[in-house]
């Protein structure tokens, strides 16, 4: 049985559907960021005292969620080690903070995945021939982010993830499917630049310029699907 024939057995599976997806895995230093993770779960060490942090930007056409228009999400995470018991995932996310341009769509987000949402944003700008996004909101700037390998070369395939969510004290896990035409690397460069925001929970961003340890990339305008159940309890 295929990843994706087993999720679509899940109870209160929602299928999401998108035309631009964009993560980048950025290095962090683990002092900065294991308070917010709440046991069992650990931040993923790539180095000695380095953890990651993920941003991933999105753009759900209309349609994506009910009768909703278009709207962009922005998700910030922290990887953390996975539940290997549930199958071994790309990565395991302990999602920190979401923001999107439609509050209906938050509202959902809290309702039904238990999600830490942060607000609503008021600018947007998605660059999809070279992979670059900018968000902002009344605080001002957030991030910056862009593609830094010259030539992508997508291919169909399907990631598992893991998406950890704390709600009242207790631990929520959601087995997540993305399907789509997809690309990574792990190419150096400049990737942009993440600006203290609250967005981003506390961390001390002050002066960093978060060093980039992956991207991947969705194919721009083509379609791609995120199957995501309702999460279930872990701790």
């Amino acid at each position: 049985m295929t990843l994706l024939t087993n999720q679509k057995s899940k109870e209160g599976l929602i299928v999401w559907h998108f035309d631009y997806a964009f993560t980048t895995f950025y290095e962090i230093e683990t002092e900065a960021v294991k308070h917010l993770v709440q046991k069992p779960l650990t931040p993923i060490e790539v180095a000695p005292g380095i953890s990651l942090l993920s941003l991933i930007a999105f753009n759900f056409p209309e349609g994506a969620l009910g009768t909703l228009p278009e709207f962009q999400e922005l998700t910030l995470s922290l990887i953390v080690t996975p539940d290997l018991s549930r199958g071994v995932p790309k990565s395991a996310m302990y999602i920190l903070s979401l923001g999107s341009t439609n509050q209906e769509h938050l509202d959902h987000c809290v309702s039904y995945y238990k999600l830490p949402v942060y607000g609503q944003f008021t600018r947007v700008n998605i660059q999809r021939d070279t992979h670059a996004v900018e968000y902002e909101d009344s605080n001002g700037p957030i991030l910056a982010m862009k593609n830094v390998h010259p030539r992508p070369e997508f291919s169909k395939g399907e990631h598992y993830f893991q998406a950890f969510v704390e709600d009242a004290g207790d631990i929520y896990v959601a087995d997540v499917i993305m399907k789509g035409s997809l690309f990574e690397h792990q190419q150096a460069g400049e990737a942009g630049k993440l600006w203290p925001h609250p967005f981003f929970r506390g961390i001390d961003l002050d002066g960093a310029e978060p060093l980039v340890f992956m991207q991947m990339l969705h194919k721009p305008g083509s379609q791609g699907q995120q199957f995501y159940p309702r999460p279930e309890k872990f701790t």
